[in-house]
């Protein structure tokens, strides 16, 4: 009797672990968590997605990252974590990082079905990561009244370098956020020589260097500043707060090197804890309804499946402007801060 008994217990025992474990494994792919890193403005983010866990049920550790090192420091954190991932998700306010993460093995291949709607140059050949929506690199530019004869010259990053605006420019550092890229991309279109040469007239016009894209608005809404290069989301930002700022999209002439276009990038983090459940966030991430979502706040400028709203763009070697990033900072620090 007390034998039978003790095997009950044993395979009531054995059932419970069993059924633990079954549970365990269905929480890790079709419910539980799924972590992610993100680089897109928490404000823009969290709603997206707190929506998709009241969808799914799947809940999300949303980590992000201080404005002034936007992308950079999530990109850092993700290769210090590459051998033991944390997140499952990169979800990139811009798609430099992502080129460098997919080169140093920090990503993982994923075709996602709602990729097939977005233009062959928006996905990585090999899957690593998938563009979605733009944004674009602009000049914030002062509204104030009496700062208008100044600004009116003003449709080209050269012309930043016009003395008569002296002490009055701002750009965010070159190893902070979207910056980079946009230095990055300056260097591969122009080449050294041309690059340097900017990066002179900019410096005899006493270029000031700041903590962040949105420190350049903020300083250009004060009237401290006139103008800087920033991206579009932070001037609409201000703008619907009142500010006295507007922008250019800058280089848009004929013969002229076009505006910077910067795309949001989502990846897999190769070896993510809860791989079930990053694909399906990355789906969602991806889908026209997000982005629309992100238009319509305007952190978007553009849909990247519709060419027609776009901004003329560089044209632009992406890979090679990552590859060749840390260069561009270099020269630009040099320069801008007379480091020789």
């Amino acid at each position: 009797m007390v034998t039978r008994i003790l095997l009950e217990l044993v395979l009531i025992f054995a059932w419970l672990v069993g059924s633990a474990a079954a549970t365990a494994a269905q929480d890790s792919s079709a419910g539980g968590r799924v972590v992610l890193y993100t680089s897109v403005d928490e404000p823009y983010a969290r709603p997206i997605i707190r929506r998709f866990e009241r969808q799914t049920g799947i809940s999300v550790t949303l980590v992000t990252d201080a404005e002034a090192a936007k992308s950079a420091g999530l990109a850092q954190r993700l290769l210090a974590e590459k051998d033991r991932p944390r997140a499952d998700v990169y979800w990139g306010n811009e798609i430099f990082h992502a080129i460098d993460l997919a080169s140093q093995g920090v990503l993982a291949p994923y075709r996602s079905p709602v990729a097939a709607q977005i233009p062959q140059r928006w996905r990585a050949k090999d899957d690593l990561y998938t563009c979605t929506g733009l944004r674009a690199r602009v000049i914030a530019i002062s509204t104030r009244p009496q700062h208008a004869d100044l600004i009116a010259p003003i449709k080209t990053l050269d012309d930043l370098t016009n003395p008569a605006l002296k002490d009055r420019i701002g750009w965010c550092h070159p190893a902070f956020g979207t910056a980079s890229g946009h230095f990055a991309a300056l260097y591969v279109l122009w080449g050294e020589d041309r690059y340097r040469q900017f990066l002179h007239g900019l410096r005899a016009n006493n270029l000031k260097l700041l903590g962040g894209n949105a420190a350049v608005v903020e300083q250009v809404a004060a009237g401290a500043l006139l103008a800087g290069p920033t991206d579009n989301d932070d001037v609409n930002n201000a703008r619907a707060e009142g500010m006295k700022v507007d922008m250019i999209i800058p280089d848009q002439g004929r013969g002229q090197i076009g505006t910077l276009l910067i795309p949001t990038t989502v990846a897999l983090v190769k070896g993510a804890p809860n791989e079930h459940n990053a694909k399906t966030l990355i789906d969602y991430l991806l889908s026209p309804q997000v982005e629309k979502e992100l238009l319509d706040s305007r952190f978007l400028a553009w849909s990247i499946r519709d060419a027609q709203q776009q901004a003329r763009g560089m044209d632009l070697d992406y890979e090679k402007a990552a590859r060749q990033m840390r260069r561009a900072i270099e020269i630009a620090l040099e320069i801008l801060q007379e480091r020789k």
